[in-house]
């Protein structure tokens, strides 16, 4: 909830704690968990830091960083010994001032700054890339991110109801052209005070485009088993990397 940073992170903190206590090796939390509103970023890396050496597990989850004179919508790659590895900005600002369904519209622009880099970070668990929410609307991020290596990807969102459509269609989407798996975790339910709602429906995507495991309506914890091997026999069956024909993208890549 907006204003209740305490509560939010309590909350957030005791799924954490479950995850950790099912033997999980990446915990993905939303988009902005510890509020919709600008946070102390510091002491909430902190916590996450405390998890991740605790139970021995890579944490990732957006919040609100200070960085010099400006704000941004940040992840952070928290490491199994509690050192932030690395963090992705938000490249893709939600901007949609005309959205009838949420008056009077939302530019997240107008509260935070964009991110300037896409990187693949190498972990003893995976190549791990991170995005988030409306990120998912740009597919060039998640090829940029597939040409780099990633094997899984990471979602951090607070994508809006009533678009249950188009959060399993993106993500299905994004991982089966990319052949990798997608980790997807979103906010649940309707803030009281601004009045906006949430998909929810956390779920992980296969290289094939199949949905392993979704949460139900609900607030709570989603758990799935990722066999890496298996983005190798994807690729075998369908070498989509190897069939692509950069030369007939020239605006893609900035040549026409």
């Amino acid at each position: 909830m907006d204003g209740e940073k305490a509560r939010n992170v309590e909350k957030l903190l005791r799924l954490v704690d479950e995850a950790g206590e099912r033997g999980s090796d990446l915990c993905v939390l939303p988009e902005m968990w510890t509020g919709i509103e600008f946070s102390n970023e510091t002491g909430y890396r902190e916590a996450l830091g405390e998890r991740a050496r605790k139970y021995g597990m890579y944490l990732s989850g957006s919040m609100y960083e200070s960085a010099g004179d400006a704000y941004y919508n940040t992840s952070p790659l928290i490491a199994p010994d509690g050192a932030v590895l690395g963090i992705y900005r938000k490249t893709h600002l939600f901007d949609a001032p005309n959205r009838a369904d949420i008056p009077p519209g939302f530019i997240e622009s107008s509260k935070v700054g964009k991110g300037a880099t896409v990187d693949v970070l190498e972990t003893n668990l995976a190549r791990i890339g991170m995005t988030i929410c409306s990120d998912l609307r740009f597919p060039e991020l998640y090829r940029e991110l597939a040409l780099k290596g990633a094997e899984i990807m990471t979602c951090s969102s607070a994508f809006l109801s009533p678009r249950f459509d188009h959060w399993e269609f993106f993500l299905r989407a994004r991982a089966c052209e990319n052949q990798c798996f997608i980790v997807a975790a979103g906010q649940y339910g309707k803030e009281p005070k601004s009045g906006l709602a949430f998909v929810g429906r956390s779920m992980v995507v296969d290289p094939w485009g199949t949905v392993v495991a979704t949460a139900s309506d609900e607030e709570g914890l989603v758990t799935a088993h990722i066999d890496l091997g298996f983005i190798a026999e994807v690729k075998r069956r369908y070498p989509l990397m190897e069939q692509r024909r950069p030369e007939l993208y020239p605006v893609l890549q900035g040549r026409a």
